[in-house]
C-alpha cells in the first residue's frame, strides 16, 4: 500500500519534474499549476528538444497540473494538453510522444497512485463515465487509504456523494487532520445529518426583533426550514408560493416556515421582509463569516428547503404543497402529486401580481381572470410528466448526479417553452396587468433589446403605472451596455494566475457571463454554456466569465470561486470582479444588478445583446447566425 505518514503531510517538499515529450513543435512551452491556499502559482520553461525541468519546495504534497502549451503561450479552452502530476519529495519523472495527456508519470509514491485515478475525457463524460469513475475511487479509497489521491479523489467528485460519505471514514487519521480532509469532513458530517430520516441539527438565531428563535422549539409541528437571502431573486420569485402556503395551512396550528436569511445587512434584509408581506418566522445570522445554520445544513446555494416532521425529523428537502395538504387538511391525490407539484410550479399566483402593484391599489379581482388565462396556458405539458417519472426512479442523495442532470438538462428546457408562452401572452395582452407583472418578475424572458421592446408594446394606461417604474428604471440602467456600445476594457487575473484584459480577445465572439459560486441559477447554466462553447469554440467563440462573490473576505472568496470552477468543470476564462488590487468594479461599470447575466461582444469588442439568464433562445440563435455564416 502507498501512502505518506502523517509526518509527510507536515514536512517541506522538495522536487523535480524532468519531462520528455518527443514530437513536441520547437516552440512549445510547458507550463506548471498548483494552487498554495488560495493562491495560483505558476511556473513555466521552454522544451529542448523534447525535454523539460521544474524545480522546487511546497510545504506539503500537492496536486499541480503540467500543460503543454503547443504554441508556446498558455490556452485557456478547454482543449488544453495537460497531466496531473504530485509535487512531492523526490524526481517525477513524464514522457510520452506528442502530448502531456498521453505521457506516463512515475518516480513518487504518490504519482505511482495518481495513474491509477479513473480520469474519463471531458468528451467521454456522462452519468455511466460518472458512476464508473465514483465506483473505482471507492475501491481506489479502500486499497489506498493514507494516499492524498483518496483524498484528492474524493474531493474532485464532492462530500455531498453518498459513496464519498460512505468511503470518508476509511481516509487514514493523518489525511482527515489535514485542512483539506478537515474541510471534506465537515461537509460530510453536514450531509449525513441532513438525509432524510435524519434528526434535523438544532440551532439557535434572532430574529429580527433580537428574539432567540430555536429549532428545536418547534417541535410537534412540521416546519419548513427555508434558507433564502434580500439579493437572491430565485427566492423572492418564490415568495408568493410560500405564502400561498402559509395562508392555507397556518390555521391548522401544525405547520409553521422558518426562514434563515443569508443577508450580512440587517437593512437589506429587513426591506425585502417588508418589499415581500411574509409574516412567517424570519432569523438571521448578521456580520458573521458564516452563517451557522447554513453550515449545519451544508446550504452553498440558494433557495434551498428540508421540511421536517412533528418529531424532529427530515422527510424532504425542498417542499411539496400536495404532501402538506395531505397531511394537515387529508386532501390531495397521492398517486399524483409529485406531477401537479411540478405543473403547478410555474402557475402564476394572483397575489403575487397585486403585490407587484400595490403603488396602483390593484385588488385580485382585478387579475384572477387573467391570472387563470395564463395558467391554463402554463398547464400544458411540454414534457414534465415524464420528467416526473423519470425522477421518481431516482434517489435523490444516491443518485445525485443524474438527479441534478435532469433537473439542468431537462427541467432548463421546459423552463424555456413556458417563458416563451409567457412571452406570448405579453404580446397578445397589451392591456393585461398581469402582462406588466411578467415584464417586471420575469425579465429574465428577453434581452435588453426585446425587453424595451416589449414595454414599449404595452398600452399607455399600463406603462404610466406607477408600479411600472421598476420596468422604466430597469430599461435606463440597462443603456449602460446599449447595443453597438464599446465596452470599457478591464484587466484581471485568470484563474490560473495569467494576468488578462478583455480587449485581448479582439477578433472573436465573446460572450461575458457575469455570475457567483453562489448563484444556483448561475450553475444551473453552466452545461448549456458547455454545450455552446463545444460548439462554437473552433468557430470563434470565447467566454469570459466574471464571477462577483458575496463576501468581503479575499481568500473565501477565490476559495469559492477556484472550486466551483473545478466542480462544475468550466474550462473557459475566468477572473473575479473584487480581487483586491485597486482595479475597476467591473459590475458596477457594466450596471450588473441580477445574476446571471450575459453580454455578447462583436469582434470590436461592442455589445451586440444582453440577457439575464440562458433561458430564453435570443442569444443562441445570435451565436448561430454569427458563427454558421
Amino acid at each position: 500500500m502507498l501512502g505518506f505518514p502523517l509526518t509527510g503531510f507536515c514536512q517541506k517538499q522538495k522536487f523535480s519534474i524532468n519531462g520528455l515529450v518527443s514530437n513536441a513543435p520547437a516552440k512549445a512551452k510547458a507550463y506548471l499549476v498548483y494552487q498554495v491556499g488560495n493562491k495560483m502559482v505558476m511556473d513555466s520553461t521552454r522544451l529542448g528538444a523534447g525535454a523539460f525541468q521544474f524545480s522546487g519546495t511546497v510545504a506539503s504534497p500537492v496536486e499541480a497540473t503540467l500543460v503543454l502549451a503547443h504554441t508556446g503561450i498558455l490556452p485557456v479552452d478547454d482543449q488544453i494538453d495537460s497531466q496531473s502530476v504530485y509535487l512531492e519529495n523526490g524526481i517525477v519523472y513524464v514522457k510520452g510522444k506528442d502530448s502531456l495527456t498521453r505521457c506516463k508519470v512515475w518516480g513518487t509514491p504518490l504519482n505511482l497512485d495518481n495513474q491509477k485515478r479513473m480520469r474519463p475525457a471531458a468528451s467521454q463524460i456522462g452519468l455511466g463515465q460518472k458512476k464508473e469513475e465514483i465506483k473505482a475511487m471507492a475501491a481506489f479509497v479502500n486499497a489506498h487509504p493514507a494516499s492524498l489521491v483518496s483524498l484528492d479523489w474524493m474531493w474532485a467528485i464532492g462530500g455531498r456523494d453518498s459513496t464519498v460519505i460512505a468511503n470518508y471514514p476509511k481516509l487514514s487519521a493523518s489525511l482527515k487532520q489535514t485542512e483539506r480532509g478537515k474541510e471534506l469532513g465537515l461537509v460530510v458530517k453536514a450531509n449525513k445529518a441532513t438525509r432524510i430520516g435524519q434528526t434535523a441539527p438544532d440551532f439557535s438565531l434572532p430574529d429580527q426583533y433580537g428574539k432567540q428563535l430555536k429549532l428545536s422549539d418547534f417541535r410537534g409541528k412540521y416546519v419548513l426550514l427555508d434558507f433564502w437571502a434580500s439579493w437572491c431573486k430565485p427566492c423572492r420569485a418564490l415568495q408568493p408560493k410560500l405564502l400561498e402556503l402559509h395562508n392555507e395551512l397556518n390555521a391548522t396550528g401544525k405547520f409553521v416556515i422558518l426562514a434563515v436569511s443569508l443577508d450580512k445587512e440587517r437593512s437589506a434584509w429587513l426591506k425585502a421582509i417588508k418589499e415581500d408581506n411574509v409574516p412567517w418566522l424570519q432569523v438571521a445570522d448578521l456580520n458573521k463569516p458564516i452563517n451557522k445554520a447554513a453550515e449545519l445544513y451544508d446550504v452553498t446555494m440558494i433557495p434551498a428547503s428540508f421540511l421536517i416532521s412533528p418529531d424532529g425529523k427530515i422527510i424532504q428537502r425542498g417542499v411539496s404543497k400536495e404532501f402538506l395538504r395531505e397531511e394537515l387538511l387529508g386532501k390531495g391525490k397521492p398517486a399524483e402529486k409529485d406531477a401537479a407539484a411540478l405543473m403547478s410550479m410555474y402557475d402564476i399566483s394572483p397575489q403575487a401580481v397585486v403585490n407587484f402593484l400595490s403603488k396602483d391599489k390593484v385588488s385580485t379581482n382585478d387579475v384572477e381572470a387573467d391570472c387563470r388565462t395564463l395558467n391554463r396556458i402554463l398547464s400544458q405539458d411540454v414534457g414534465e410528466r415524464a420528467m416526473v417519472k423519470e425522477l421518481e426512479k431516482l434517489d435523490m442523495i444516491k443518485d445525485s448526479a443524474a438527479f441534478y442532470g435532469l433537473i439542468s438538462s431537462k427541467g432548463v428546457a421546459f423552463t424555456r417553452e413556458k417563458m416563451k408562452m409567457k412571452q406570448q401572452f405579453v404580446r397578445d395582452h397589451p392591456n393585461s396587468l398581469v402582462s406588466l407583472f411578467l415584464l417586471e418578475e420575469n425579465n429574465c424572458m428577453y434581452s435588453s433589446d426585446s425587453y424595451a421592446t416589449a414595454y414599449h408594446q404595452l398600452g399607455e394606461k399600463l406603462k404610466n403605472m406607477a408600479s411600472a417604474q421598476f420596468i422604466r428604471d430597469r430599461i435606463t440602467q440597462l443603456k449602460i451596455t446599449s447595443t453597438g456600445k464599446q465596452l470599457e476594457n478591464f484587466s484581471r487575473r485568470d484563474q490560473h494566475g495569467k494576468i488578462v484584459k478583455l480587449s485581448d480577445y479582439r477578433g472573436k465572439l465573446v460572450l461575458l457571463d457575469f455570475w457567483g459560486s453562489w448563484c444556483a441559477v448561475c450553475r444551473e447554466s453552466h452545461p448549456h454554456l458547455k454545450e455552446l462553447y463545444q460548439k462554437y469554440k473552433s468557430k470563434g467563440l470565447e467566454i469570459v466569465a466574471v464571477a462577483n462573490e458575496k463576501t468581503s473576505d479575499i481568500d473565501k472568496a477565490k476559495q469559492a470561486w477556484l472550486a466551483a470552477i473545478k466542480k462544475d468543470d468550466i474550462n473557459w476564462v475566468h477572473v473575479l470582479n473584487d480581487e483586491e488590487t485597486g482595479g475597476p468594479d467591473i459590475v458596477k461599470a457594466y450596471g450588473i444588478t441580477s445574476y446571471p447575466t450575459k453580454i455578447l461582444l462583436d469582434r470590436e469588442g461592442k455589445v451586440i445583446m444582453r440577457v439575464y439568464s440562458m433561458l430564453n433562445d435570443e442569444m443562441d440563435s445570435m451565436i448561430k447566425t454569427l458563427l454558421e455564416k
